[in-house]
């Protein structure tokens, strides 16, 4: 049985919407639904399981019929989803009423339900989420009733109010492969039986790293996973060294030129750190047109010969301002900010 396992595809989501740059990241995100149908359909998946916050938000009635339609486009495919907190079932939501195509096994109940699908000898086990928040351990103790078939578990959290799970627990379980969703890094907390699919599109600053889904065989005794890298882009740290010699320009180019190796499409986390020139400053807004960067955090120093400066001002308020730091052993880097921009504002009055 060939399967594809996602999770947090935040239809709806619209990232980084502040910036000129991520006006069609919105429209982005729901294109890589329609590209994953696509792969689902040339790479002949048996079942495609998603493990909640299909949409971001609660879905609108149109919005669940264009999905609607891209899953009946899958003749081949067997297709199980559950809400996740984000997508919650609401006492008024149309997830409640949804008619779905014939291949789409939807589980609404809050509680663990199991779907069997004899062609394959499978049972699949989920819940939905019926608010935001779920502190319950529902996943830690389920009964399989049948070890003879293949039991998949659906399910979605692992942390604090968004139900938690014992590792040890899931582990001990009846099921051959547990496709779990929510925890955007993702990753194989059991090889080949224990998952957390991560986001499939990057959706916050915080989702780092290569996005997509898993991808593999499972049968009776016999699972293998492969992560698949499948968005459209990526968040991805971005750090430049400085020197007292640099100026806009010359950290403007660097910039630019380590975005073009990384890939112009990805979004970036921009820092600065270094010694600059004292009278040298790095504005945001000079330098994050450089492409597409959604954080700027300058780290930088002014290269100041510390002591030399305090000898030459002991006297005034200046030299009274640098004692306060001076005389520690060891400075943190909140305190090095601060030393540099009292040094700053008392030099030239900034």
């Amino acid at each position: 049985m060939r399967v594809i396992h996602t999770a947090d595809l935040h239809l709806g989501a619209e990232p980084e919407k502040e910036f000129a740059w991520a006006k069609e990241r919105g429209k982005e995100v729901w294109e890589t639904l329609e590209r994953l149908i696509t792969y689902v359909i040339r790479s002949q998946t048996d079942v495609l399981f998603i493990a909640g916050d299909l949409f971001h938000r609660q879905p609108l009635l149109r919005e669940l019929k264009e999905v609607n339609y891209l899953f009946s486009n899958l003749k081949r495919t067997r297709v199980f989803l559950i809400a996740g907190n984000h997508d919650y079932i609401k006492q008024d939501s149309y997830y409640l009423s949804f008619p779905w195509c014939s291949n789409v096994s939807f589980i609404k109940s809050s509680s663990i339900e199991r779907i069997d699908v004899d062609e394959w000898n499978l049972s699949v086990y989920g819940a939905s989420y019926h608010a935001k928040e779920d502190a319950e351990h529902i996943y830690d103790n389920i009964p399989v009733a049948d070890k003879r078939r293949v039991n998949i578990l659906l399910g979605h959290g692992g942390e604090g109010k968004h139900r938690p799970y014992d590792l040890t627990k899931l582990r001990a379980s009846g099921f051959d492969y547990i496709a779990l969703g929510h925890i955007h890094m993702g990753g194989e907390l059991v090889k080949n039986r224990i998952v957390q699919a991560g986001c499939l599109e990057p959706i916050d600053r915080t989702d780092t790293g290569a996005k997509g889904f898993y991808e593999g065989v499972i049968q009776k005794g016999n699972v293998c996973m492969e992560f698949v890298p499948f968005a459209k882009r990526i968040y991805l740290p971005l750090e430049i060294a400085v020197m007292p010699e640099d100026t806009i320009y010359s950290v403007r180019g660097r910039i630019q030129e380590e975005i073009r190796k990384k890939g112009t499409q990805n979004m970036y986390c921009l820092t600065l750190r270094g010694k600059r020139d004292q009278v040298i400053q790095f504005p945001a807004d000079e330098l994050i047109i450089s492409g597409n960067i959604c954080s700027f955090d300058d780290r930088t120093q002014p290269d100041y010969d510390l002591e030399k400066l305090y000898l030459a001002n002991k006297n005034n308020v200046l030299g009274w301002y640098m004692k306060e730091f001076l005389v520690k052993q060891e400075l943190s880097e909140t305190e090095e900010q601060a030393l540099h921009y009292g040094i700053r504002a008392l030099t030239y009055g900034e």
